[in-house]
């Protein structure tokens, strides 16, 4: 299984030098399984560039996994030129909430007056799923999705290939701090299984001494991260979600604090291909 960041900033993308290490798109990930499956999580302006990752493979079957609806992991929908492409095929899937699911809110923005070609005019073929209540499979790959403390709602995934046992849990937009007891057991089950996922994409958006600033904005502090991984026995953690005004020099310095609490830990790059399992 192998992982490409095409965007892991929050909230609004960042734009300038000083956020050239990091990158300042908005969150979207390709995660390609042992067999080529091709599996994105999230559009955030991030998925310009996991568009050109796709292009380089060629045409076929995509599938689309939306954590949630807000506009930072959805606005990069309008910025794939493959849409406009014969011969692609992609399945968006997501959670439903009580205003609407992945085909409510992908029509509404890919449509006027917020967009001027609707999807029914695109050359790529595009369909509808709610995500399962239980999972989905994608080739290789086993998707579990569980809903996590986020204003509005949000569901992590869990994607485990099947053939070489490779796994990796996608928490963005979680609001760890405001987790019931049963939520927190069962995200960390989530994150143990199989004695512990091979990586851990998770949000971290401030530190903890700015708890108070940031609460009910749905975020985790890196600190709870760091916890978390250790709790359940990640081997690798990928801090991400990174603030919109934290500049490269910040995310560095945070990304020492880091590594100095677990050795593991490392903030998440825009531009990076990483190998989730040999």
């Amino acid at each position: 299984m192998r992982l490409f960041i095409g965007g892991a900033r929050g909230s609004r993308p960042a734009i300038g030098a000083a956020f050239s290490e990091f990158g300042g798109d908005t969150t979207s990930l390709l995660v390609v399984g042992s067999r080529g499956e091709r599996l994105v999580l999230d559009a955030g302006t991030g998925m310009y560039a996991v568009a050109g990752q796709l292009a380089a493979g060629g045409p076929g079957d995509v599938a689309v996994l939306l954590s949630h609806y807000h506009l930072d992991h959805v606005m990069g929908l309008t910025m794939n030129p493959l849409f406009y492409k014969s011969g692609w095929a992609f399945r968006l899937a997501g959670p439903m909430f009580a205003d609407g699911g992945v085909r409510e809110a992908v029509n509404r923005l890919l449509s006027p007056p917020y967009w001027p070609i609707t999807c029914d005019r695109m050359s790529a073929r595009m369909t509808f799923a709610e995500f399962p209540a239980t999972e989905m499979a994608l080739g290789s790959l086993r998707v579990r999705g569980l809903r996590i403390p986020h204003p509005g709602g949000c569901l992590a995934y869990r994607i485990d290939d099947t053939d070489n046992g490779g796994s990796l849990v996608y928490a963005t937009d979680l609001e760890w701090a405001s987790r019931t007891p049963a939520q927190e057991t069962e995200f960390l089950t989530l994150c143990r299984d199989g004695g512990g996922a091979d990586g851990l994409f998770i949000d971290a958006h401030f530190a903890r001494a700015d708890a108070k600033v940031f609460a009910g904005m749905g975020h985790t502090c890196w600190e709870d991260c760091v916890e978390i991984a250790e709790s359940a026995g990640v081997r690798r953690l990928l801090l991400a979600h990174h603030a919109p005004d934290a500049d490269d020099g910040v995310l560095r310095a945070l990304e020492k604090k880091a590594k100095d609490r677990a050795a593991n830990a490392e903030l998440a790059r825009a531009g990076q291909w990483l190998a989730i399992t040999d």
